[in-house]
């Protein structure tokens, strides 16, 4: 099975039977493994067509004159890859894309409607030919769209996320952070420096021709000539843990000293976890004392499934006295009441500041899961500030840009007695300035909004227990 008919295979599965994008890539390389340029090219095909899915849609409507969801199941999703292809990918000629996909058709059994395709295919080349090629193309169909459906368009996205952003955020430049979802931005590590310093690090990836280069944060790296970072002997060592920016910024405000006890209320995918756990490792190792026992972190699921692979990463990194349990965070436990130092609540969101990396989000979340979700982030909320000790220090933050999970929860979190800590100081200049420029600051926490090759969008605040 070619590249091709892989990632046909894998839409059907994600568009028509519900399947996680990253579940039906996994699952299709192990039954069919492609190698080399094949793996590339249907990594790119099926993350390519996902990303711009909205925008292929509203073409082939455009060009079969009817509704994508009149277009047979499996010809819809045959058509959107090789739309992709014909107006995103620059090595292959549209002749190319249209022959594959008739063959595609035939082979399959659908040999019928294998003319449909080919005239859907060629009448599309013709018309991005006439508009002098991809982009003018993409431009000349935008410009015949009212504003509120013009950047849905080109961006794919719905409608909903950039008027909210509108609503929401207004001195923020929505069309820049629609634009970073679709621009490559490398592989964002993190140290871990119970594991040996930034500098041995950059040096051992240097040497597996990873291309390490310096990160926004002094404890963060780039890569930039590797494919999967866990195939790695320094990842297998436990010197590093895949990060993005702003989610390394969150555990890098955290105020941890030696021989603290953390509490991590929503703890999958591990990554805030193992970044606290590490810090205190590398405390205790500062104050020549041994790590075994000088620190206490709690780590916590609502999915018991989820907790093996939070486990596998603190065994990687070698981090002792970090405790799993699966357990609700909006169900009060009584025996931690007063317990922890800090309390993480990183807490279930709509994920749209990470769409770049999920683009299921953008097809799979609806502008009502808004409010249901900060009503869970309250109730979490509610009963994590229960389990900070006096004087001890909340962390609430999401991967999401919408005031209702982010800035209505942190000013709910005030009401309920403790105080906001400012943290625009202990910022970096670079982040500092964008945020400001956007308004991210103009509230209770940092409201981080998507940059270009830079960091996702993120919400991050931090409360102090009187």
């Amino acid at each position: 099975m070619n590249a091709r008919e892989l990632v046909w295979t894998m839409l059907s599965e994600i568009n028509d039977r519900d399947v996680l994008s990253h579940v039906a890539l996994a699952e299709a390389f192990a039954r069919n493994p492609p190698e080399g340029a094949e793996r590339a090219l249907a990594t790119r095909l099926l993350h390519g067509t996902l990303e711009r899915q909205m925008t292929i849609d509203a073409v082939l409507e455009r060009q079969t004159g009817r509704p994508v969801t009149k277009i047979k199941p499996k010809i819809r999703n045959l058509l959107r890859m090789s739309v992709y292809q014909m107006l995103y990918l620059q090595r292959v000629p549209a002749a190319v894309a249209c022959n594959e996909a008739v063959s595609l058709a035939k082979k399959r059994g659908l040999a019928g409607l294998a003319g449909f395709v080919n005239g859907t295919l060629r009448g599309l080349d013709r018309a991005v030919t006439a508009a002098g090629g991809q982009r003018g193309y993409l431009l000349e169909v935008a410009e015949t769209l009212p504003e509120s459906e013009r950047l849905g368009f080109l961006y794919s996205v719905p409608g909903w996320i950039p008027e909210l952003w509108r609503k929401d955020f207004p001195k923020a430049n929505v069309e820049t952070m629609l634009q970073a979802f679709l621009e490559e931005s490398g592989v964002g590590v993190r140290c871990n420096e119970s594991r040996g310093t930034v500098e041995e690090l950059t040096e051992a990836l240097a040497k597996e021709g990873a291309g390490p280069e310096p990160g926004i944060l002094d404890n963060c790296l780039r890569l930039g000539g590797i494919g999967n970072p866990a195939s790695l002997a320094a990842y297998r060592d436990g010197r590093f843990s895949v990060q993005d920016t702003s989610a390394a910024l969150a555990g890098n405000l955290l105020p941890l000293t030696k021989g603290m006890r953390v509490l991590d209320l929503c703890a999958a995918p591990g990554g805030k976890t193992v970044h606290a756990a590490d810090r205190l490792a590398a405390a205790a190792a500062a104050a020549g004392l041994p790590a075994e026992g000088s620190y206490e972190v709690i780590a916590r699921d609502v999915s018991e499934e989820k907790l093996p692979a939070i486990r596998e990463q603190i065994d990687r990194v070698k981090l002792p006295n970090v405790r799993l349990a699966a357990a609700d965070a909006t169900v009060f436990d009584r025996t931690l009441e007063g317990w922890a130092d800090v309390v993480i609540a990183d807490v279930p969101c709509s994920g749209l500041g990470v769409i770049g990396r999920k683009p299921d989000i953008k097809y799979k979340t609806k502008p009502e899961d808004i409010a249901s979700l900060a009503a869970t982030q309250r109730e979490i909320a509610r009963q994590a500030v229960r389990y900070v000790k006096s004087g001890g220090y909340l962390a609430y933050s999401t991967c999401t840009v919408a005031r209702a999970e982010n800035e209505d929860v942190a000013s709910f979190i005030a009401s309920l007695g403790l105080e906001p800590v400012d943290l625009r100081d202990q910022l970096p200049a670079v982040i500092r300035e964008a945020c400001e420029r956007q308004g991210g600051l103009d509230g209770i926490g940092v409201q981080m909004f998507p940059e270009p090759g830079l960091w996702d969008g993120f919400y991050i605040a931090g409360f102090r227990k009187k």
